[in-house]
């Protein structure tokens, strides 16, 4: 009867409570200044919680919702790069349980639904004092990200109000219909958004610029790196370049770390060296 009272409850997230019930390091916990875990969560266990291993109330870090190429419900083939930017100060949720190898378990198609579910997860989370991330969580910068047809998932359902940024990852819309987006989802965006690319062998690279041409509405960055191709840099330590540059983004948007903003709008990439970056509507 226990048992049963307590899966009745945590079907309303705001009686639910996070619990970690597993977790791994990778990277050394990452380049920044909180040594980051990625952690299962009993009452979110179809995701992966990249997040500074001590949570401090007084600190309350911007989440990041991560939809997967391939619109799979799996984060393990970009864990080096949301390790790093949780070790920059960031609660990053992605779509998908737990994996140490990519042939662990089957894999299956995410709905487009779990990402306003993330949301609402931490939303709820952030509000229960019996819950670790209580007061962990700043709910008014959160940015939705996606990876290939990651990012269609996002365009998909990018008009959540409670959204203030939107990463792009080798993704295009441009002509296609994909996981519920099309051109017309384009719409839907409603704060600024980076699109990042990886130069003429990127089989996105085309779309984004069209979505670049057509996006006309909010504040936008295109940013090409000249050789990384779809799989970008994110198998490299720390998640390499693609990394760095949306860290750069992140604490510009949801951090409001003005010094960065040069780097995007004057396209001064002078650390960033096989990056191409141009803006527009800032």
């Amino acid at each position: 009867m226990q048992r049963l009272f307590i899966t009745l409850i945590c079907l309303i997230p705001s009686l639910c409570f996070a619990k970690t019930a597993n977790y791994k390091v990778i990277d050394e916990g990452g380049s920044g200044p909180f040594s980051a875990i990625a952690a299962t969560e009993t009452s979110l266990s179809d995701y992966v919680i990249y997040r500074p291993k001590e949570l401090n109330q007084s600190i309350k870090l911007p989440v990041v919702v991560f939809a997967n190429g391939g619109c799979m419900d799996t984060s393990y083939p970009f864990e080096h790069m949301l390790s790093d930017i949780a070790s920059h100060g960031y609660l990053v949720i992605a779509l998908g349980k737990m994996q140490n190898s990519l042939d662990d378990r089957p894999l299956n198609k995410a709905s487009n639904s779990m990402i306003p579910h993330a949301i609402d997860w931490i939303t709820a989370q952030s509000a229960n004092p019996l819950s670790e991330f209580y007061q962990s969580a700043n709910l008014e910068k959160i940015a939705i990200a996606g990876q290939s047809c990651g990012g269609a998932q996002l365009l998909a359902t990018g008009a959540d109000k409670r959204v203030s940024s939107y990463l792009m990852f080798n993704s295009g819309i441009g002509d296609m219909t994909m996981a519920s987006a099309d051109v017309d989802s384009l719409h839907n965006l409603h704060a600024p958004v980076i699109y990042l690319v990886g130069g003429p062998t990127d089989i996105a690279t085309d779309n984004a610029k069209l979505d670049y041409q057509r996006i006309n509405h909010v504040p936008i960055v295109f940013a090409n790196h000249k050789t990384a191709g779809h799989s970008g840099t994110f198998e490299q330590p720390f998640g390499g370049s693609f990394s760095k540059l949306a860290i750069k983004w992140l604490d510009w948007q949801l951090k409001d770390k003005q010094t960065n903003a040069t780097l995007f709008l004057q396209g001064q990439t002078a650390d960033f060296v096989s990056w191409d970056i141009k803006a527009k509507q800032f």
